[in-house]
């Protein structure tokens, strides 16, 4: 017997090209590493020996792409939460307790995307020698529920993954488990994993045809002439489909299983989380004449951002300042006339316990009516969450008349009466709207990177954003049954398709989540009052770049910061004139991370309720 025979089928022995340098840990011992809640991918290959190539003209290679599919945290320092800038910068707490309660949150994935191509280093080499894909695994899973006594039955796959001798094609063998459990995994081949469950063991097909093979073999020897190469593979317990199978790009589509047998009285927090190691295997094959190829990876990861819908019981106060100045007769030395210094006073309505003033309602006040005699101010000085003050100004005047007049008196006086808008302290959540946004992350596998041209490849950016609807809410819980949780699940597949092509994309790398919309939503929501004390016009945003902000002055002189918060990038782009770069800096300045760095010494201080003032754009 050659010896040959005896050599197949080996494990491959991976070898790393490249792998998502940003969660590398580049100093060893000093507590420090890289972000845990970040996706990332790695890129290995093998190509076997030219005395194992056993496909003509041709050279065969394998690929595995190993992805880490987590959720997604903001980074302190590109939020400004870890040198509290936001504590400086707004007068308004509400506006800082929101913005700091969305970047520290952990954003859950609830869908993936991965694209894998492959092409040659030389770029003059025609399209028709390009390699491809033989075949890749895994290609599909879906999953089966069987609603019986017992529990639910699930498709799975094992875990082992094996080459046939020809090097370009791999076995597949889906199974059903039925002692009324669920494992995971993807088997490529014969061999599978070894575990212990106890239970029912065994297999069926869907149709629930039951058969039993018994057979005796030589079964190291059958191994070695039927497989060429082995590998193991991890996997997620997901849906999971694939496309473009014979070109050199694949395309991997991921979603997290549905909720199964709903039970009476049953809830849940919605759609299953996507989170963990997902591997894949992809045979390569090229002309022999290619020597090196190219391997890119990319992949997106979608998360889901709710946005409560506060409903408050409102009501109103009033309040009414007098004021009143007696003319006194004076003597100023033949001078017929004189007026009296102004008389001036203020009155200050506080809301009752448990309530504060509505300051998104016209901005916390009205005045119902002003009336009385030489008047000089009347206004509303301050409105703030916690109180309304009225100030009022007034003159007397004495008239000295020559005789046989009689010398006048004009008193002043002033009546001013003020409605406040009121409402409880403790909103009631009446539903959540829902924000999709994807993350993208890429490694480029070459000699000569042709990606070196896009900033940040490799660095997560924010790439789209979209809107998936509004949810009721149970109490004061974003709860819901299975049925709203699949269906939320299909949407959001939906929306992952539909973003792959999607004209509101944004450029690779180019938006962090500083910069997102759905974060300057939430802002919006709360600024986008006339008389809130940060919502300055777009010439006094502190920290916004002077070039920037005369482009959108001569456009519209008097948008408020609120209104730019709420535009999407898009129309800022184009109402204003602006390229990538600088719509990057104006919504950073929005929010303030443009501006100085905060005193060390005052960064900590809380910044007290801020007046709003009634002249304040």
């Amino acid at each position: 017997m050659a010896l040959s025979t005896l050599s197949l089928p080996i494990d491959i022995p991976w070898k790393r090209l490249c792998v998502s340098s940003d969660m590398i840990d580049a100093t060893q011992c000093d507590r420090k590493f890289p972000y845990r809640w970040r996706s990332s991918v790695a890129v290995f290959s093998y190509q076997p020996p030219d005395d194992q190539q056993t496909f003509e003209g041709h050279t065969v290679s394998y690929i595995k792409v190993a992805c880490t599919i987590t959720g997604f945290q903001p980074n302190p320092d590109e939020v400004g939460i870890k040198n509290r800038k936001l504590h400086s910068y707004w007068n308004d707490p509400a506006v800082i307790d929101n913005y700091t309660q969305v970047v520290s949150q952990y954003y859950g994935c609830y869908g993936a995307i991965l694209e894998v191509g492959v092409s040659p280093s030389n770029r003059d080499t025609p399209v028709a020698q390009y390699p491809y894909f033989a075949d890749f695994e895994p290609k599909k899973r879906e999953l089966y529920e069987a609603v019986t006594d017992t529990g639910e039955v699930m498709s799975r796959s094992l875990e082992n993954v094996n080459v046939r001798k020809g090097s370009t094609t791999s076995d597949s063998h889906e199974v059903v488990d039925i002692f009324g459990g669920a494992s995971l995994g993807v088997n490529v081949g014969a061999v599978g994993v070894k575990g212990a469950v106890q239970g029912q063991w065994g297999t069926r097909d869907v149709s629930q045809e039951e058969f039993t093979n018994l057979r005796t073999t030589d079964q190291g020897r059958e191994l070695r002439e039927t497989f060429s190469h082995t590998t193991q593979l991890s996997q997620m317990y997901h849906q999971f489909t694939s496309y473009h199978l014979g070109t050199n790009r694949a395309v991997f589509f991921m979603l997290p299983r549905p909720h199964i047998v709903q039970t009476d009285l049953t809830f849940v927090n919605g759609p299953r989380l996507l989170e963990g190691i997902q591997e894949i295997l992809l045979v390569v094959v090229r002309p022999r004449d290619v020597r090196d190829i190219c391997v890119e990876a990319y992949l997106e990861t979608a998360h889901i951002a709710s946005e409560p819908i506060f409903a408050y019981e409102t009501s109103t106060g009033t309040f009414t300042l007098h004021l009143e100045k007696k003319a006194v007769e004076v003597d100023l030395d033949g001078v017929d006339d004189s007026q009296d210094q102004p008389a001036e006073t203020s009155e200050t309505y506080v809301p009752p316990d448990g309530w504060e003033v509505d300051l998104e309602r016209d901005g916390g006040y009205k005045i119902e009516s002003t009336s009385g005699e030489r008047i000089t101010e009347a206004k509303v000085s301050e409105a703030a969450r916690d109180h309304v003050t009225a100030f009022g100004k007034v003159t007397a005047r004495f008239q000295d008349d020559t005789w046989p007049d009689d010398n006048e008196f004009l008193d002043g006086r002033l009546d001013m009466v003020v409605t406040v808008y009121i409402r409880k302290k403790a909103p009631v959540i009446t539903g959540y709207n829902q924000s999709l946004w994807l993350t993208g992350r890429g490694v480029c596998c070459c000699p000569i990177n042709p990606f070196a041209r896009v900033p940040n490849y490799e660095v997560p950016s924010i790439v789209w954003e979209s809107a998936v609807g509004a949810l009721g809410a149970r109490g004061a819980k974003l709860e819901m049954n299975v049925k709203e949780a699949n269906q939320m699940r299909v949407q959001i597949g939906r929306l992952l398709v539909e973003s792959v092509n999607h004209p509101d994309r944004y450029p690779v790398g180019a938006v962090g989540f500083a910069e997102t919309q759905f974060l300057a939503r939430t802002l919006a929501r709360l600024v986008r009052t006339d008389k809130h004390p940060d919502n300055h016009p777009v010439t006094k945003i502190a920290g916004l770049d002077a070039a920037i902000a005369t482009k959108i002055a001569k456009t519209a002189p008097k948008v408020s910061r609120g209104r730019l918060l709420k535009m999407q990038p898009a129309e800022q782009m184009d109402r204003f004139g602006l390229d990538q770069k600088e719509v990057v800096k104006l919504r950073r300045a929005l929010i303030g991370l443009e501006g100085e760095a905060p005193d060390p010494r005052k960064r900590w201080d809380r910044p007290s309720v801020g007046p709003l003032h009634s002249d304040r754009a």
